[in-house]
């Protein structure tokens, strides 16, 4: 029984992608953290609670939509040709079902409990990662990626708008700021020789297999550099601390190094280095914001 747990656990867990799942989760949380105490108010357990679980339940959601429509590449690339339905851990209709269900309940939890405002960005978010991303671009064009960064942004700025109630300048830098970041890491990993040749062999329009890598390269290092004067810009709106600001932009410079070094000269090793240093800059940038704002 409890190996069945386990194993009903794991597959859960590698259908919702729980690593990206929680990173988004954590986007949202500081946004919210970060919101009510710029603005003085007071924290709300019910509304906090209810944020994470209709987030949780919407990005799972979302996420399980998009395994099951993208199954047959899945089977194709060799990162994924392990994942539960390709491996054949579980059936199709079992996932459509299981998605279908966790996106449902989350929409609906955020739009009874959170607002209308707040429950259309969390509705946006999956109708931008499933239906435009996913259905209708990712198989088509190398800019899918953009609105799969939109879907990204989003949880953060339900953070933001569940606290004001209404979309301002800071909530749509957050959303910036991730959409910027999305290039970075993503096209990173497709850098990788072995994702290539998966997305190559998927016909998938990935940037690399459709463009140089040059090109690509060229575009990393542009979301890295819209990514870092907008983190910059969220600290200054919140009027962050110069301390946070000064380590936002050693922060920020550092990885910019690293960007136009490979931009120079590739190497396969800088790309898998930058990928990896990319979700660290998304977690520590939050963080600092989060920082910055004490004491008050």
């Amino acid at each position: 029984m409890y190996l069945n747990i386990k194993s009903v656990l794991s597959i859960y867990g590698e259908l919702i992608k729980a690593k990206q799942t929680i990173l988004l989760l954590y986007t949202a949380i500081f946004a919210y953290l970060i919101s009510v105490v710029e603005l003085s108010q007071p924290f709300n357990w019910f509304v906090f609670l209810h944020l994470l679980l209709s987030l949780f339940l919407a990005v799972s959601g979302a996420t399980v939509l998009n395994m099951y429509l993208d199954r047959d590449i899945d089977a194709i690339m060799e990162r994924t040709k392990d994942r539960p339905l390709p491996s054949g851990k579980v059936s199709a209709s079992t996932v459509l079902i299981n998605g279908i269900v966790l996106t449902s309940l989350g929409i609906f939890i955020a739009f009874l409990t959170l607002g209308w405002l707040t429950g259309l960005v969390i509705f946006f978010g999956f109708f931008f990662d499933v239906v435009i991303y996913t259905i209708w671009l990712k198989r088509r064009t190398k800019f899918s990626i953009i609105f799969g960064g939109i879907a990204g942004g989003l949880p953060a700025m339900a953070g933001r708008i569940v606290v004001l109630g209404y979309f301002d300048e800071v909530g749509m830098e957050f959303l910036l700021f991730i959409l910027a970041w999305i290039p970075v890491h993503i096209l990173t990993l497709a850098l990788l020789p072995k994702n290539f040749d998966g997305y190559k062999k998927a016909k998938i329009p990935m940037w690399p297999v459709v463009s140089s890598e040059k090109q690509t390269m060229r575009v990393i290092a542009l979301g890295a550099v819209v990514s870092f004067m907008t983190l910059y810009r969220i600290a200054h709106l919140l009027k962050a601390s110069a301390i946070i600001r000064i380590i936002i932009f050693i922060c920020d410079l550092l990885l910019l190094f690293l960007v136009v070094q490979n931009l120079v000269k590739p190497s396969n090793k800088r790309t898998f280095t930058i990928f990896k240093i990319a979700s660290l800059f998304m977690i520590v940038g939050f963080l600092l914001l989060y920082l910055g704002l004490f004491p008050r």
